[in-house]
């Protein structure tokens, strides 16, 4: 985590007094609930500032400097690559901030968790497809309209009269489709095939005399 020019810090205070104070690094915009007023960043002395630890942080750049400032009272200053951006203040309740997916827990005792959010995935970027070729399918009426994705892999759009009825993807192996008799192969380097079923003929489709007349 980068120590910002401007930081925009949300503080969620459950305990009787808790704040975030400003640094000369950035500006925050606290946020504290109605019963935990928040307090000024000058409200311990140095007199009073014992230096306990320094806990590395969950986003692996920044740390947290902890002190104890009295019974159940401690401050942790919040640092990244030699700039202190934040301070954390904590009496009897446990305080909480989050900055830019890191989010820092400063407890009573002085313990100091932090955990950051996950990145959400990029979208993957759209397939462009190019339309490589136009081809008239084996009924004389429907054609295809061939497109390229990427390597091996190809798609066709199978239309009837403009309207799209059935889309073939061929990616890294043949893809087949049948409309009405109509049969459709498109292979994975972009070659369409097709073929329609064989009319049955007039003798095949003709009634069969009925074998229990005698014969003439």
């Amino acid at each position: 985590m980068r120590a910002p020019r401007t930081l925009r810090t949300a503080l969620v205070a459950t305990g009787v007094t808790a704040a975030l104070a400003v640094s000369a690094a950035g500006a925050f915009a606290v946020e504290a609930s109605a019963t935990a007023p928040v307090t000024s960043a000058g409200h311990h002395s140095e007199a009073e500032r014992v230096y306990v630890k320094t806990v590395k942080l969950a986003d692996k750049v920044s740390r947290a400097k902890v002190y104890r400032t009295g019974e159940n009272r401690y401050e942790a200053e919040i640092w990244a690559k030699g700039m202190r951006y934040g301070t954390l203040y904590t009496q009897g309740m446990p305080t909480r901030a989050q900055h830019n997916g890191l989010h820092v827990t400063l407890r009573p005792n002085g313990k100091v968790t932090s955990w950051v959010e996950r990145a959400e995935p990029k979208p993957k970027p759209a397939v462009k497809r190019v339309l490589v070729a136009t081809p008239t399918l084996a009924d004389g009426v429907t054609t295809a309209k061939v497109y390229r994705l990427a390597l091996s892999h190809y798609e066709a759009d199978v239309l009837v009269d403009g309207v799209r009825i059935d889309t073939l993807v061929a990616n890294g192996r043949t893809a087949y489709g049948a409309n009405n008799g109509l049969h459709v192969a498109l292979k994975p380097d972009g070659q369409v095939s097709s073929w329609v079923d064989e009319t049955a003929s007039p003798e095949s489709t003709a009634p069969r005399p009925d074998s229990s007349e005698p014969a003439a």
